[in-house]
């Protein structure tokens, strides 16, 4: 790597983008999934809500002049200018300008007084806050750095403007912008060619992708990257030749980096090897004005003061932090070299020895997994008394600063939040390890505080994975103790030490049953839970609101907040399914959202067209329904998916739903339809599936085998149940056996964490084969168990039914159900009241933390909606879920005996005589 010039500027972002550097080619999207939670947990503390919509976000940027005929309108985190006489472009160079936050309001004069003199369209982060949180450590870096961002009608003007700006701004500095390059020698004026307006397309998951026109006339993706990228036809103008990408090996001065292990906003973390030595070194970088925490302190004072901080202690307790080797700067970037310390991340290392994250574990394995924590929190007292007695607090004590030494003690890494104990703390931590404002007020007297709590927060992880609850009361820790219990009795002195800082009570009207409540009435308190999940729902409901009835997850600001996973539609499904009587209004609301959305739907079950209409022919709605179906059946999109949440899987199961409900037998030819065009594919089915041959019952194989499932049980025609036996080997196939001998599976070819979950994961895929075991095939009936095996957890990150506990409570229910055991029912019980634990009493009702336990919601993927339909399945059996299509038959959860006569009655009707 070199140190000035293009070749750098090429490099550094490859370093921390490109797959080539040992990162995946879908960080970006992951990592824009993270930052949407993150942010959308700012602007409203109760519920998720966009960023931009936060009431007050505090100190302003407004250019001091405006020009006359000039307005301004404001647009997420952006205020956008404009004049009627500017010339607009659909795509073209697009200019964007870094700054410092203390230069900030200079830099916006400079771009207005430009922009207005050249009348060109521009927009700026609206307000300090948001600067902040677009240049956080934990952003996005594919908008790393913009503050300001120009819309230049065509190259020539593009041109001038970048040469104005270059010299206005001369002496400035800012962030570089990842996506883009910079122009010439300036140090905040950065370009990229891209799409100006909202020309997009609409992806079956419901998403939109920015479009543009490459330099052959194609209609392509505005691909908006960490790296800089040009569209295929279209050349670079602004620099004599194009800058050589860098190949090969990367390397910082004697190091050469061998693995990527963390890409951040701020910079990154990279395994490296001295090539002086041969040793494995571990390196930091920090971008310059960039990676900010909330107190505004950057990555390069933070990378800085770290140095600082490993030289001092390492200097007076050895072995309390990673010996620091070098700090250097490398063209713009700082650079911190350590030693690398071999292990495991803490979270590996739980997921890896835990035999609560395993199945059917021994007593003997309990006993040495605790011994095994009491050694790792020893290591960590040892190492934090050491650290106290020189004057300093860690300030992040969590799983992601642990490593666990292959002899089993425990080291801490990651020094950027230790400051002094006369100091404040620094504003920065893992949600669920830093302590709720109303805990830090009360114990603002103790500098140690913050440690305590992260160290007693990470003593919980060890047991459990439900540290990231900061609602959760002692109620729910008492039941969290009763389910932990089932596989072997925590140990007192953990308990005391996980517990330790956890409210003891709570002034709320209604509290949660204690565990020997539980024990002596489950089914009691499972009933009283669905009934107060319902009276939460409804209490969320607020119709007069323009952008949603109930609140909802993150993904439904990037989707629709009208569908069945994350909107109207699939409360509404929820509630009716349960028998609670839906709001005339909320019906009203969910007719009038789903027409006006009703041409910029996708076609899928989960957040299009096929999921509202099943919804609003629940209401009664029934034109409106096979109208929204038949335009499902329409979109171009359905040619080319066929998954069961946003493809014609899904949306034949949605004319079933229909032709249960009608008896048409034209609703049952057009689910015929959408199986013939699934069999058509043949064995080409992967482009049709989720990204990178997607696994699992929403995206996956197993989802279409389940549609087929359902359209034999209504036609009575074995090849689509043959067809789905084929798609069920092709998904275990794919699945991963696991040290305890259960099977899991993958999100995907590329993404390879296993899940035990509903929408990606066993639990999903255990619903399938449960309805298939029927047809005595003998590899399904010998993955079943080891399926099921890999759902049987005590507890999860979540509560919520596609990513959490629900969707195993659902799994466990279903099996139930299908053996007719007691043994199996009991089991199932048992699991369904270890939601519970999650429950949080608002008033009379129930409210359900959702995606990342950090705000209420109440949508099906990951709230309260899909919670009811996991305790309806567990209480009262099958019924006429979102993504399947059981009969209904009402059991008293009370008698066995209609538990058996329910299976015999289902049975003989989904089998319709025509099961091999």
């Amino acid at each position: 790597m070199t140190a000035r010039g293009h070749r750098a500027e090429a490099a550094l972002p490859r370093l921390d983008g490109r797959p080539e550097a040992g990162g995946r080619a879908n960080d970006h999207v992951e990592e824009t999934d993270l930052f949407d939670a993150l942010s959308d947990a700012l602007a409203d503390e109760q519920f998720y809500a966009p960023l931009g919509t936060m009431a007050d976000p505090g100190r302003r940027f407004v250019p001091a002049r405006v020009a006359a005929g000039w307005r301004g309108s404001e647009r997420g985190v952006w205020t956008a200018w404009s004049t009627p006489g500017a010339r607009r472009a659909e795509q073209g160079w697009k200019i964007h300008v870094s700054a410092r936050p203390e230069r900030a309001q200079h830099v916006l004069d400079a771009v207005a007084d430009t922009c207005f003199a050249e009348e060109v369209p521009f927009k700026h982060v609206s307000a300090h806050f948001f600067f902040l949180a677009l240049h956080h450590k934990h952003g996005a870096r594919s908008q790393a750095g913009k503050f300001c961002a120009v819309y230049p009608p065509d190259t020539p003007v593009a041109a001038r403007l970048l040469d104005r700006l270059a010299e206005a701004l001369h002496g400035e500095e800012g962030a570089y912008v990842l996506s883009d390059r910079r122009y010439r020698d300036s140090r905040t004026v950065h370009y990229r060619y891209g799409a100006f307006g909202r020309r997009s397309r609409l992806l079956p998951d419901g998403t939109a992708q920015p479009l543009l026109t490459d330099g052959h006339g194609h209609e392509v993706p505005d691909r908006r990257l960490p790296y800089f990228v040009l569209p295929d036809g279209v050349r670079d103008p602004f620099v004599a030749q194009e800058p050589a990408p860098h190949l090969g090996t990367i390397r910082l001065r004697d190091y050469e980096i061998v693995q990527v292990l963390q890409p951040s906003n701020a910079g990154g973390a990279y395994r490296a090897r001295d090539t002086r030595t041969g040793q494995l070194v571990l390196v930091k970088e920090a971008r310059p004005h960039n990676g900010y925490t909330w107190d505004g302190v950057s990555a390069q004072e933070r990378l800085r003061r770290e140095f600082d901080t490993l030289t001092a202690v390492h200097a007076a307790a050895e072995g309390v932090c990673p010996r620091p080797l070098e700090r250097f700067t490398e063209w713009e970037h700082d650079f911190l070299v350590m030693e690398y310390l071999e292990g495991l991340p803490l979270v590996t290392w739980i997921n890896r020895s835990s035999p609560v994250l395993l199945a059917d574990r021994p007593a003997a394995d309990f006993d040495r997994y605790h011994a095994a924590c009491r050694r790792v929190l020893g290591s960590l007292d040892d190492a934090l008394e050491r650290l106290h007695a020189l004057g300093l607090r860690f300030g992040d004590v969590s799983p992601g600063n642990v490593i666990v030494t292959p002899a089993g003690d425990a080291r801490l890494v990651d020094f950027e939040s230790a400051t002094a104990l006369e100091a404040r703390p620094a504003r920065m931590g893992t949600p669920g390890f830093v302590p709720p404002p109303a805990l830090t007020a009360e114990h603002r007297a103790d500098p140690l505080f913050g440690d305590r709590y992260g160290l007693s927060a990470l003593a919980l992880t060890l047991l459990a994975p439900f540290h990231n609850a900061p609602r959760l009361t002692a109620a729910n820790f008492a039941l969290l103790r009763r389910d932990l219990a089932a596989g072997s009795p925590v140990p007192h002195d953990l308990w005391k030490r996980a517990t330790a800082f956890r409210r003891s009570g709570d002034d709320r009207a209604w509290t949660l049953p204690d565990p020997g409540q539980v024990d002596a009435d489950p089914l009691g308190c499972l009933t009283l839970l669905a009934e107060r999940t319902a009276s939460g729902l409804l209490a969320l409901a607020d119709t007069d609101r323009p952008d949603w009835v109930f609140p909802p997850s993150p993904r439904a600001f990037r989707t629709n907040t009208v569908c069945l996973a994350y909107g109207t539609a699939g409360v509404v499904h929820a509630l009716c399914l349960a028998g609670v009587p839906v709001p005339e209004e909320v019906r009203k609301r969910l007719r009038e959202d789903a027409l006006d959305a009703a041409d910029t739907l996708p076609p899928g079950l989960a957040v299009g067209s096929a999921g509202v209409g099943r919804a609003l022919a629940r209401t009664g709605h029934l034109d409106e329904a096979v109208d929204l179906l038949h335009a499902a059946d329409r979109h171009p999109l359905t040619a080319t998916t066929t998954t069961l949440a946003d493809g014609r899987a899904g949306i034949g199961l949605a004319w079933l739903a229909l032709h249960r409900l009608t008896r048409d037998p034209r609703h049952l030819d057009r689910a015929a339809a959408a199986g013939d065009a699934i069999l058509r594919h043949g064995t080409d089915l992967a482009p049709t599936l989720g990204a990178h041959d997607a696994r699992g019952l929403f995206h996956g194989r197993s989802g279409l085998a389940l549609f087929l499932h359902h359209l034999t049980g209504e036609t009575g025609e074995p090849r689509w149940l043959s067809a789905g036996r084929a798609l069920l080997h092709e998904e275990l196939d794919r699945a991963v056996a696991l040290p305890d001998g259960s099977l899991s599976f993958a999100d995907n070819a590329v993404n390879r964490r296993v899940m035990p979950y509903l929408a990606t994961g066993s639990a999903g895929i255990g619903t399938v084969l449960l309805r298939y075991a029927a047809t005595a095939d003998e590899r399904l009936l010998a993955a079943l168990p080891r399926v099921l095996a890999d759902a049987r957890k005590v507890s999860a990150l979540q509560a919520g039914l596609h990513d959490g506990f629900a969707g195993l409570v659902y799994l466990l229910s279903e099996h139930a159900d299908r053996t007719q055991q007691d043994a199996d029912r009991q089991d199932a019980l048992r699991l369904a009241t270890g939601l519970l634990k999650y429950a949080v009493p608002h008033g009379d009702g129930v409210r359900w933390l959702g995606t990342g336990s950090l705000r209420f919601s109440a949508d099906v993927a990951s709230g309260s909606a899909g919670i009811l339909l996991a305790l309806h399945r567990a209480l009262h059996g099958p019924g006429d879920d979102w993504f399947t299509l059981d009969p209904t038959h009402p059991r008293d959860p009370r008698d066995p005996q209609d538990v058996r006569n329910s299976r015999d009655s289902r049975d003989s009707r989904d089998n319709g005589g025509n099961h091999p």
